[in-house]
């Protein structure tokens, strides 16, 4: 009882270490960080215009963004997530260009928020926007992998993606459901945010071939420009690792 006494009172009196910081830990080699800090972005962000802001994890929250982590790491070899991907910041909101996110990225990291299943965080909705903003990162690091110019001819003809800020205003406009659309899908769009940009629209499909919603893979099968985009980005992952196949995505939504 002593020595647990002792270290209660070195842990509140240690400075610069929060609850957060003590459930920090590594997974797969990738850093799960629960203590919200400006210094978790980087620097750049941090002024104006961007002006990063954020809020940390709720204590109750963290064991369930671990669970979520993972369950979602597990589906990456190790070689490329030691490559690709060094940390996960957790935190309960954050905010750029004074516009609330649910997820972002920088060149090897992932910032996800979980403000609680009560507000629509559930593990499903938390998985897919790891898998969503993962994809940015390998999209970004792997230039020419993805076969951009056939992901363009999948498009309906009269189609230009609409947001020049590349989500942003699409966010800010009310306008990015991430609900499956059968009417979007004639035109090769999975959802309402795929709309905004091409980034998005391949980051709405990895969140789906990684973590489907109901009824995603019935969409590939009915629909032609959907499967014909599914089948790239199965293909770009492929050639990052042999592991990524058809079999083994499809075989993701029966786990």
């Amino acid at each position: 009882m002593k020595c647990y006494g002792i270290l209660l009172i070195y842990l509140l009196i240690l400075p610069g270490i929060t609850k957060g910081q003590e459930k920090d830990t590594l997974i797969r080699g990738v850093k799960a960080s629960f203590a919200y800090s400006t210094t978790i972005f980087p620097e750049s962000w941090q002024g104006a215009p961007i002006s990063a802001k954020g809020e940390s994890i709720a204590n109750a929250e963290i064991n369930r963004s671990k669970k979520v982590t993972i369950k979602a790491l597990a589906k990456y070899p190790a070689s490329l997530l030691s490559n690709d991907l060094k940390a996960i910041y957790w935190v309960r909101k954050m905010s750029f260009y004074d516009v609330g996110y649910g997820g972002t990225n920088s060149t090897d990291a992932l910032y996800l928020t979980n403000d609680g299943i009560n507000l629509g965080y559930t593990e499903k909705y938390l998985e897919q926007t790891f898998h969503h903003e993962f994809s940015s990162i390998l999209y970004r690091n792997h230039p020419g992998q993805l076969d951009t110019t056939s992901w363009k001819t999948a498009n309906s003809k009269d189609f230009n993606y609409n947001d020049p800020e590349d989500g942003v205003g699409a966010i800010r406009k009310n306008a990015s459901s991430q609900d499956l659309d059968t009417f979007l899908c004639k035109r090769g769009m999975l959802t309402q945010y795929a709309l905004s940009s091409m980034e998005n629209d391949v980051n709405t499909f990895a969140q789906n071939i990684f973590c489907p919603s109901y009824g995603f893979w019935k969409m590939v099968d009915n629909y032609p420009r959907i499967r014909k985009k599914a089948l790239l980005l199965i293909s770009f992952y492929n050639k990052l690792n042999p592991l990524f196949t058809e079999q083994y995505f499809r075989k993701l939504e029966t786990d």
